[in-house]
């Protein structure tokens, strides 16, 4: 083969490699809550426009689930948002909507739309899933469909924590985060995290080292249509930060995901041991997603627990142009 060939023919592998890397495909499981009040989580809906806005990644999907509020909102915030995007950023490209769980897994659990859209997903094609809520959607999935599980490269989970570990945020005293999307149905993160599919926990530990300032939402709010509409429904949510948790900012918890997701080589991860464990406090008992290397019986995941301290301070930047950010 002449050198002239050989050149033309790695050109072409490299645009092919180019085309594959360019079309992740994504499907995003949440519980967005924008808009929806002061103690509301906004951070779905930045996840989200970031997630739609990476051109590394092709979002096919987004089901809805309850958390942050009742399935109802979810879903309404879920199209409320594509909307948005769609009218003030036309060029996107906007994935579908898909009403999902209401309620924790059970033995009676009804098989919702999302869960049916996603099963079709997956037969005609493996995609990553971004899990941004509770796993019900998933787990019903799995119990439905098992050997889809082959089908699923790799869930992006926001949870897990290391034994003993306290989100504290803020200067309150006695105020500090749950792993709230397991403890929301910890049944669902127990199938999941059996079922054999790769795991990657981006945790509240890695997403507190990030933060949103007020002149982060200031500076947000001059990008654009899109970035000023998602600023003014992040006010709220920072208001509630500072007011009641006495923080300098709210942190990016599902934001960093996304950065996972397009940026793996700006966090320092561990494959390790992972866990559901039940602790008994004084008054209340408790599950959590536990990762250690001491833990026995356990299952092998991807625990980030650190990012670059260049995305620390430009997470907005990375929200309003993914593609564009310098590290």
């Amino acid at each position: 083969m002449s050198n002239r060939l050989l050149t033309i023919v790695g050109f072409l592998i490299f645009l092919n490699c180019t085309v594959i890397a360019a079309e992740r495909k994504v499907w995003i499981d949440s519980d967005p809550a924008c808009g929806m009040g002061k103690t509301k989580d906004v951070d779905d809906c930045l996840a989200i426009i970031a997630a739609i806005r990476s051109s590394y990644l092709n979002v096919v999907g987004l089901s809805t689930v309850y958390g942050n509020i009742p399935l109802y909102e979810a879903s309404a915030t879920g199209r409320n948002l594509m909307s948005t995007i769609r009218d003030l950023e036309p060029d996107s490209s906007i994935p579908p909507v898909y009403n999902g769980a209401g309620e924790p897994l059970s033995e009676g659990s009804v098989v919702p739309q999302a869960v049916r859209m996603l099963e079709i997903a997956l037969s005609e094609q493996p995609m990553t899933i971004l899990a941004l809520g509770p796993m019900t959607n998933i787990a019903i999935l799995l119990k439905k469909r098992p050997e889809l599980a082959d089908r699923i490269t790799e869930i992006v989970a926001v949870a897990g924590q290391r034994p003993g570990q306290v989100f504290k945020v803020g200067s309150t005293p006695i105020l500090h985060f749950h792993d709230l999307n397991v403890r929301m149905d910890v049944e669902a993160f127990d199938k999941v995290l059996r079922s054999g599919v790769p795991l990657r926990l981006i945790p509240f530990e890695v997403g507190m080292q990030a933060v949103v300032t007020r002149a982060d939402l200031v500076a947000l709010k001059t990008n654009g249509k899109l970035d000023g509409w998602v600023g003014e429904r992040s006010t709220e949510w920072l208001d509630f930060w500072e007011g009641t948790l006495g923080a300098s900012g709210f942190s990016p918890f599902d934001t960093m995901a996304v950065v996972y997701l397009t940026n793996p080589d700006l966090f320092s991860c561990d494959t390790i041991s992972a866990k559901m464990i039940r602790r008994r406090g004084l008054f209340v008992v408790r599950d959590t997603l536990e990762v250690s290397h001491s833990i026995k019986d356990g299952v092998e995941v991807i625990y980030c627990f650190q990012v670059a301290e260049v995305i620390r301070n430009s997470i907005t930047d990375f929200i309003s142009s993914p593609d564009n950010v310098q590290y």
